[in-house]
């Protein structure tokens, strides 16, 4: 659904003249909108939309301003989290009207409005950049652009569908379990700044330092997968290897990654005739420039054994069987086998080597 500036708006009766009526911001919809995407707006429209009426609105005193002064700290501070959202860069340098009439020289209204466009107009060249390279060369799936990851899994999630056309739902049951990335994914990918960047928005991690931040998002990744010693070893390798190198110039790693999703338990559907998705969840993926989506893979034994423990051409076959339909959905998987993560292996060092040549 388009989004118009009537949206933004409610009609308020008046407490003064009975029957009468005057708009005034939608601060509940501003507090639904910090909180995360809603299912009947794009955020980029959103964005779009708020700049402009910021550019309408600011320089004008309060009596004739629609917004006032705290409607227009309200739209900047949601301004400033959907363009975070969205990945833009560009920011409008000032966070109230008093700010703005500092910041233009004019220290009243009026007198600076004819440079609010020297501030706006950055912001509405990104957004509109964000658009072309959203629509041109985005990544594309099987059924569009890929919009959602659901990683660091520790419970599954419950998902329901609030716009099967659009690709959009919502998670009603474990969402403190698993982090859940909703910026857009264009075909420049997805680096370790990005992902990092999402994560000092969270509530509660921005007012932290940058340290902590890093920290605590290296920790809670650990966390999910808390049974297995190779992706640990893989993890501190990762970022071993994107402190080294740099944030912004790595791809992202996301841990236990929700690339497929049954509603239905996998042990309902093996005593029920047998699982329609052998693999719900990855070990690890990257998005890399030029539309590259990379799947890695630690395998244990329960990749190629029964669950007794006996090697079996069957389990085995299922593994490559997946791997195929992957390969022919877009994605390039590699696999990793537990004895490489031996100590005396030096997984450290085969990993380093892999993550150089995978970014060359």
């Amino acid at each position: 659904m388009a989004l118009s500036p009537d949206d933004l708006f409610v009609e308020t009766p008046s407490p003064d003249i009975e029957g009468f009526t005057f708009k005034r911001l939608n601060h509940e919809l501003m507090d639904r909108l910090r909180q995360g995407p809603l299912p009947q707006y794009r955020d980029a429209d959103v964005a779009h939309q708020l700049v402009f009426l910021v550019e309408e609105d600011i320089g004008k005193s309060d009596m004739d301003s629609s917004l006032g002064s705290q409607g227009t700290a309200a739209v900047l501070r949601t301004l400033d989290i959907l363009l975070g959202r969205l990945g833009i860069s560009a920011r409008l340098p000032f966070r109230t009207k008093q700010d703005y009439w500092t910041l233009s020289g004019s220290g009243t209204w009026g007198s600076g409005h004819r440079g609010i466009s020297q501030y706006c107009s950055p912001v509405l060249e990104e957004l509109a950049d964000l658009e072309r390279r959203t629509a041109d060369s985005g990544y594309r799936g099987v059924n569009g652009d890929l919009r959602n990851i659901i990683f660091a899994v520790l419970r599954k999630p419950e998902l329901v569908w609030v716009d099967m056309a659009q690709g959009i739902f919502t998670i009603t049951r474990n969402a403190e379990h698993c982090l859940f990335y909703d910026r857009p994914i264009t075909a420049d990918g997805v680096t370790a700044s990005d992902l990092l960047t999402w994560w000092s928005g969270r509530d509660g991690t921005y007012h932290l330092s940058t340290q902590e931040q890093l920290k605590q998002f290296q920790d809670r990744l650990v966390r999910s997968c808390p049974d297995s010693p190779p992706e640990r070893i893989l993890l501190r390798a990762y970022w071993a290897f994107a402190h080294r190198r740099g944030f912004a110039e790595v791809p992202a790693i996301f841990p236990q990654v929700y690339l497929h999703y049954d509603p239905v338990t996998q042990e309902d559907r093996d005593r029920n005739g047998g699982r329609v998705i052998p693999a719900q969840v990855r070990d690890f993926m990257l998005f890399l420039p030029g539309g590259k989506r990379i799947i890695l893979e630690v395998d244990g034994k329960t990749h190629y054994t029964t669950r007794d423990g006996a090697a079996s051409p069957e389990v085995y076959a299922k593994t490559v069987k997946a791997d195929r339909t992957n390969r022919l959905r877009g994605y390039e998987v590699y696999r990793f086998g537990g004895f490489e993560f031996l100590d005396d292996q030096q997984p450290a060092k085969m990993l380093a080597d892999f993550f150089a040549d995978l970014t060359k």
